[in-house]
């Protein structure tokens, strides 16, 4: 690898790395890679130079090279925003995938839409609302007024069993990092939700310190009155379960990144370029709760059966993060009045046609934030990004004697998707997902074209399941 760098003014046909078989003299192409993660940077940096052989990489930004592949805080958006011979690795604004209750917001209108046109939408959302509260004691007033659905619903649970009641999951909209996430199924328990994010004094010096749990961490508690925007959703029912033999884990929740059983929750790794086409890799993977499930209960819930987030099951999830075509013969466990029975192993039959399902949603979540959410998503040619999807899988209404293909619900869309939490064991699925990134997006502005992916067609480890168009503005 040759580390150089090259002057603002190098032109994009003049660095194809292509040219130098046809005896063009040419100049390398350059490019500043800067993460966190030194497991993300280290992927990134091989993918580049394996495919872009005589790519100049730096990792201090002393100028700005055409590619910029860094952290969002790392880069400069302003030759880009003005000029489309620079290519960097984030949208500018892009608010309205990422936080919470802005995705909930745009998809919602979105899905109204479609109602309205009288088209089916593949975008499946849990039932919510859009809370902004600073303090607990504007709870009652919300409860009343923007969250009277939620009021009812919890009332209803007063009169049921523990096991018949309906749960719902609290989520800050601008958290991560599985920060502030919360499950509640009466008003009561939701108010102490909001006083134990209450900061512990008045007192001016301590105001703003984070409340502390029981036993004296800072565990995943917030303050309410930074975070403000919460998104609150229902806990879907009848997840999908699975009875996975390796590692001595039956009946856990899966989660899949796209990027949780006996719950399944994917997690996908999903890639949107220009204005736009989206990608999703085939480095779908499942993740999976570190306890086995049990339907939820009780005051003191346990999250880890629940929500499979690897920053909930610290200590858990080491060895249980699997590609999804590696759950090939795992049974697969349904919901039934008895309580959950074994329908059968799944087969690369149901893995391809669940790889089909998250792929249609997701590219209908990324259209109706093109459609619904321009303000808060602004996409530009010269752009590209990787996000973190989170989808959770659950068993559709109807028999529960055959393995059926699971509804696919969004759950959430995660800027800069940390993926050394896969693992190294994964590695080799995440630098061909990386060299994916940079023949699809990086090549290509460079001069070194191999034709474009049509719709639905596979390549370099990814396929693409959409493609949009909004208007290009450069100021």
């Amino acid at each position: 690898m040759t580390i150089t760098t090259l002057p603002a003014t190098a032109g994009v046909d003049d660095v194809c790395v292509d040219n130098v078989s046809a005896g063009r003299k040419t100049q390398p192409p350059a490019a500043f890679v800067s993460f966190p993660s030194s497991f993300t940077q280290s992927l990134i940096t091989e993918a580049l130079t394996k495919v872009l052989p005589d790519v100049g990489i730096t990792h201090e930004r002393d100028h700005t090279p055409r590619l910029q592949w860094a952290d969002y805080d790392l880069m400069s958006f302003d030759e880009a925003r003005h000029d489309p011979r620079f290519l960097i690795s984030s949208y500018v604004y892009r608010k309205a995938l990422i936080r919470k209750h802005l995705l909930h917001n745009t998809a919602t209108e979105y899905l109204a839409k479609c109602r309205h046109r009288g088209v089916r939408s593949a975008l499946s959302l849990p039932r919510g609302w859009v809370l902004d509260i600073q303090f607990a004691d504007e709870l009652d007033e919300a409860l009343m007024d923007d969250l009277y659905e939620l009021d009812a619903a919890l009332c209803a649970n007063e009169e049921k069993e523990e096991d018949e009641r309906e749960w719902f999951i609290l989520k800050p909209g601008f958290a991560d990092k599985g920060q502030g996430i919360r499950m509640f199924s009466s008003v009561d328990e939701l108010r102490a939700i909001f006083e134990e994010f209450e900061p512990p004094s008045d007192n001016e010096d301590e105001g703003c310190k984070m409340p502390v749990a029981a036993d004296g961490q800072e565990g995943t508690a917030v303050l309410t009155s930074h975070m403000r925007h919460f998104v609150i959703q229902q806990y879907i029912p009848r997840p999908m379960l699975f009875d996975v033999h390796k590692g001595g884990m039956v009946g856990h929740k899966v989660s899949a990144f796209v990027v949780a059983l006996i719950e399944i929750h994917l997690r996908a790794h999903v890639l949107v370029t220009g204005m736009y086409s989206v990608y999703l890799s085939h480095a779908l993977f499942v993740l999976f709760a570190g306890v086995p499930y049990t339907h939820p209960r009780g005051p003191d819930l346990d999250l880890c059966p629940h929500l499979t987030n690897v920053s909930i099951q610290t200590g858990l999830a080491l060895g249980i993060v699997l590609p999804l075509r590696d759950m090939a013969g795992a049974t697969a466990l349904a919901h039934s009045p008895e309580g959950y029975v074994s329908v059968g192993p799944v087969d690369a039959a149901w893995i391809d046609a669940t790889f089909a399902k998250a792929g249609a949603v997701i590219a209908e979540a990324v259209r109706a934030g093109a459609e619904c959410g321009s303000f808060n998503l602004q996409l530009m040619e010269n752009a590209f990004e990787l996000f973190g999807v989170d989808l959770l899988l659950s068993y559709p209404q109807g028999p529960s004697d055959v393995v059926r293909v699971p509804d696919v619900t969004l759950l959430e869309f995660n800027a800069s998707p940390d993926v050394v939490n896969s693992g190294d064991a994964l590695r080799a699925d995440l630098l061909e997902m990386f060299e994916g990134i940079v023949r699809i997006s990086a090549a290509p502005f460079f001069g070194c074209r191999e034709g474009e992916m049509a719709l639905g067609e596979d390549r370099w480890g990814w396929r693409k399941v959409g493609k949009g168009e909004v208007r290009a503005s450069f100021a």
